[in-house]
């Protein structure tokens, strides 16, 4: 970036965003770990699956939701921020307001079909909270999404407590793809929860285990395993382990890793927690179960962001933008002192005497999120 004085003055708020100190990224540091993690999974795990360098790491095949997420092309909607439970590992914000829902395409059903139509959404999950602490809200979100996109793919989490069969058959009729129960929140083998897995796979065609890898959990987890298959689980997803700031997460104990994001964003991760998903890997493949293992780790969640900047930026972006993989381009043209525009990198016509200014920020992550300029450059 050149010195601030050089630049015309309509320029000087985007470079006074450029010039505020952001913590350097540690992802560099972080990729030696990852590798060395992806050698000893090859290792370790005869047949597995690893893509994109360790963004795409399975055990037999991938949820179609999954492959939603790791895409970009997944959209998570709230019906409820409320719970019956007070998990030490969640990581929902703890300041969104009692009766939010929607997701980062909108609040209300209508508005979210409206902008998933101008984007790329191939896959609709829908969470909390507790969904089922409101089945009736969850049933008729359902149903008005599914009238409206059928070809997408549809799931829902939940901890599995409140789980009815009334509602599984009014989901299951509807469509619903895939239920995921997060059985680390009722300490993997809660009789009840293990009964509703069992009553869900009569009514939806895939049951998921969804939970963090929590190395402290290790003998618990392994222990679940067979159970799990026999009762018509078919996936199972871990979690990276993160302890992430204003969230519930954050103060729960256990080794801690700091990572620092590229947009300046701090959190912190269990170095232990991805080893386990290896253990769990291992026990699968050494009894032959009938489970698909996916290893959701930071490293995966840090592609499914960059998606999510793709698939939001229709919504965020100006005419005069391109987007670059997961950043927004527009040229600032100026004619002299005063007289200025904007041009679109495909249509960028200068005069003689034009300054030009290439101007780079990030594809935002919210509809809300104001704008994140990274670089501005005189061409």
């Amino acid at each position: 970036m050149q010195n601030p004085d050089t630049f015309p003055a309509p320029l000087q708020a985007i470079v006074n965003t450029l010039n505020q100190l952001r913590p350097e990224s540690n992802l560099s540091e972080l990729k030696l770990t990852w590798k060395k993690y992806l050698l000893l999974a090859q290792e370790q795990i005869p047949g597995i699956h690893i893509e994109r360098d360790g963004e795409i790491v399975c055990l037999g095949a991938l949820s179609p939701g999954c492959k939603a997420c790791k895409s970009g092309t997944w959209d998570c909607i709230f019906t409820s921020t409320q719970c019956n439970l007070h998990c030490e590992f969640c990581y929902n914000p703890c300041n969104l307001p009692v009766n939010y829902a929607g997701s980062v395409f909108g609040k209300t059903p209508g508005v979210i079909a409206a902008n998933h139509a101008r984007t790329d959404i191939t896959g609709i999950s829908f969470s909390g909270g507790e969904p089922f602490l409101f089945p009736k809200k969850l049933v008729e979100w359902l149903a008005y999404f599914k009238a409206r996109m059928p070809g997408k793919y549809y799931w829902v989490y939940t901890n599995g407590l409140l789980v009815d069969e009334t509602s599984l058959h009014q989901l299951g009729d509807l469509g619903l793809d895939e239920i995921r129960f997060n059985a680390a929140a009722t300490n993997y083998t809660h009789p009840h929860v293990l009964n509703n897995i069992s009553l869900a796979a009569h009514y939806i065609p895939n049951i998921t285990v969804e939970i963090p890898a929590i190395p402290e959990h290790s003998s618990r987890l392994l222990a679940a395993l067979s159970e799990w298959s026999a009762l018509g689980v078919k996936y199972i997803n871990l979690h990276e382990l993160m302890y992430e700031p204003g969230t519930i997460s954050a103060e729960m104990p256990g080794k801690r890793r700091e990572v620092i994001l590229p947009d300046g964003h701090r959190t912190q991760i269990n170095p232990e927690s991805r080893l386990l998903t290896l253990a769990v890997m291992k026990k699968v493949q050494a009894e032959n179960l009938s489970l698909a293992v996916n290893d959701c780790s930071l490293q995966s969640k840090l592609r499914q962001l960059r998606g999510r900047r793709r698939s939001l930026a229709p919504l965020t972006s100006d005419p005069f933008e391109q987007l670059m993989d997961e950043t927004l381009v527009s040229y600032f043209v100026f004619r002299d002192t005063t007289d200025y525009e904007f041009c679109h990198p495909g249509n960028l016509s200068i005069r003689p005497g034009s300054r030009v200014f290439k101007l780079v920020r990030s594809a935002p992550l919210t509809l809300q999120a104001p704008k994140q300029w990274i670089s501005c450059i005189e061409c």
